[in-house]
């Protein structure tokens, strides 16, 4: 998904909650967190995204060489935020801002990226709702992309294009704990890593990373959600 021609009003993007970087209970027993951060570095450095959001970490970023972190890794309800940004896009300089316990904003010219990791539960709709609202009036553009763990279910859908937020579900679902054994638990499928944008952005070459790593005889995933990645334009889609 590397972006070729990336600008300011073009930019390819990436979220993934990362689940404090704890090991699989499918992953080999001898499998440390450094184990854990050189996958994820090397994922990104394979999928080379020009905007990296990432949820759930545990008060540390993993390091990527091509990518600067922007200075805010807020707390969530569950570990620190993070955004990373491919050097020369850093080099233009861009904006953000923080709302505290949920978002990072980065405004890139006329876009503004909202990395999150909103309220969780059912019953928490209500507070996402209120934390969707805070992000459109904190960002400094009408541009907006709301990307990551947004713990949203489906009919919440509604309620966000009625404020002007959109976004399709991913296929397949972002969460999977029927194929993704990471914790022993309840099996279902759900779409809580997702986007939702304006309706000035366009969202295109969405993809949802499934595949699992092979390690010591083990076949496992990094994290119990998947990633997520896309591009985001300003104006007309790009053509795939």
């Amino acid at each position: 998904m590397p972006s070729e021609t990336s600008s300011p009003n073009s930019l390819t993007f990436l979220t993934w909650n990362l689940a404090m970087l704890e090991r699989s209970a499918q992953a080999p027993q001898h499998w440390p967190q450094e184990s854990t951060e050189a996958a994820v570095r090397a994922f990104i450095l394979e999928t080379s995204p020009d905007v990296v959001l990432f949820q759930e970490l545990p008060r540390m970023v993993p390091f990527v060489e091509t990518h600067g972190m922007i200075p805010s890794n807020p707390e969530s309800h569950s570990g620190n935020l993070a955004v990373l940004v491919k050097h020369e896009l850093l080099a233009t300089e861009p904006t953000h801002r923080t709302i505290e316990g949920c978002a990072v904003l980065t405004t890139f010219g006329d876009i503004t990226i909202a990395n999150v990791h909103l309220a969780p539960g059912a019953a928490g709709a209500g507070e996402r709702l209120e934390q969707f609202a805070q992000i459109i009036e904190a960002s400094p553009t009408a541009n907006i992309l709301i990307a990551g763990d947004t713990n949203t279910r489906v009919d919440e859908e509604e309620p966000l294009a009625n404020a002007g937020l959109f976004g399709k579900r991913p296929s397949p679902a972002t969460w999977n704990s029927r194929k993704n054994r990471f914790r022993h638990g309840a099996e279902f499928s759900a779409y809580f890593t997702r986007y939702f944008a304006t309706e000035s952005l366009i969202v295109s070459k969405v993809k949802v990373w499934t595949t699992p790593i092979e390690a010591q005889l083990a076949t496992f995933f990094i994290s119990d959600h998947f990633a997520l990645s896309g591009t985001v334009t300003l104006g007309e889609a790009p053509s795939d």
